[in-house]
């Protein structure tokens, strides 16, 4: 075994139990690495019988949608979530029900390369469009120009609001501020939750297939998750500050983000509580533990400024180097993924994938 931190034999016997294909699968390629075998294909190859791929499977539709177009992001019943749940559980894009279901993903794209929350260019968002573009190279349209098209719109995003933002560029009015909708109403000014996404998606995609301007957006994701570290996104003062400013006319809201920050110049940022409470599958909220592992995806060095993420997932973990679902949409998804409060095995290769590469 090739990993640089102690790991119980029956931790690796349970992370590799069939029971879970694609983790099995996962562990002993990235963590074991085991060479590419026959066996290792057929493991594989069996990732569609894990039982919440098969339930989510069992309840589409003929046309490869799970409800009507108008309900896509219903949550967490919608097609375009039953997409993204498939690709979260790395389901096979062999299965001609899989093709169907990304067929009609794929129908649901804007011409921007853009998904939208109800089918109008007004409601689209890059974290849907990230979360939807990534299932979608994960069930095997990598090499799709329509992904890479939907890399170009988060791209735009960038350029158009100058940060990460859920801003919709088609909902822009001539006489608002560029940066309106991105900046005035958070003291952050960008969405924090976006950047891990963003970042999957373009390590699912490859480089040669990213357009112009990718590798800046890549770069911002990663500045806002180190400036932060991570998991420290929100200052003491934004519960006042979001009062301060839904309380105000909308006359009086320009510039007051600006002129509150002249009178804070020292915010105190903390802990986002609920990002360390780790999770699988997340939605359009992410994690720390996502977003290190996103970080690992690129290759990232580790740095002073990941540490204290880093040791937060490390005390997570139990005396068996397991770890616990502690934030679950089961009751809410059309099928359950193993049980809150019990040890993961989603989260477990995740959280010894992130080590491994960080260090222990």
């Amino acid at each position: 075994m090739s990993l640089n931190i102690e790991i119980p034999g029956a931790t690796v016997t349970w992370l590799t139990a069939e029971e879970n294909p694609a983790v099995a699968y996962l562990t002993r390629q990235d963590l074991l690495d085991e060479p590419a075998s026959a066996e290792l294909d057929a493991l594989r190859a069996r990732r569609n019988s894990y039982a919440p791929i098969a339930r989510i499977l069992e309840l589409m539709q003929p046309d490869g949608a799970w409800d009507r177009p108008s309900q896509d992001y219903r949550k967490y019943g919608g097609s375009l979530w039953q997409v993204h749940f498939l690709g979260e559980l790395y389901a096979s894009g062999d299965d001609e029900r899989v093709r169907r279901a990304a067929t009609y993903a794929f129908s649901r794209q804007l011409e921007d390369g853009s998904w939208s929350c109800n089918g109008r260019p007004a409601a689209s968002i890059p974290c849907l469009t990230a979360n939807v573009g990534r299932a979608l190279a994960r069930l095997g349209h990598a090499d799709d120009g329509r992904l890479s098209a939907a890399l170009g719109y988060c791209v735009q995003l960038l350029d158009t609001f100058g940060c990460l933002t859920c801003g919709a560029i088609h909902a822009q009015t001539n006489d608002a501020p560029k940066d309106w909708g991105a900046r005035t109403s958070t003291l952050n000014g960008y969405c924090h939750m976006l950047a891990p996404k963003v970042l999957l998606f373009l390590a699912e995609v490859p480089r040669a297939s990213w357009p112009e301007g990718a590798d800046r957006l890549r770069d911002e994701c990663v500045r806002v998750l180190r400036d932060k570290e991570i998991h420290r996104c929100l200052p003491e003062e934004a519960r006042e500050f979001f009062d301060l400013f839904y309380t105000a006319k909308s006359s009086e809201r320009d510039g007051l983000r600006e002129r509150y920050l002249a009178e804070h110049p020292q915010l105190h940022y903390k802990d986002k509580p609920g990002w360390l409470r780790f999770g699988y599958p997340l939605s359009y909220n992410s994690d720390a533990l996502e977003a290190l592992f996103a970080l690992t995806l690129h290759d990232e060095p580790m740095r002073d400024e990941y540490a204290p993420a880093l040791e937060s997932v490390r005390a997570a973990a139990d005396g068996q180097m397991r770890w616990k679902l502690r934030n679950s949409f089961n009751g809410k998804m059309l099928a359950d993924v193993e049980e809150k409060g019990q040890p993961s095995r989603w989260l477990t290769y995740r959280a010894l994938r992130v080590l491994r590469h960080f260090g222990p």
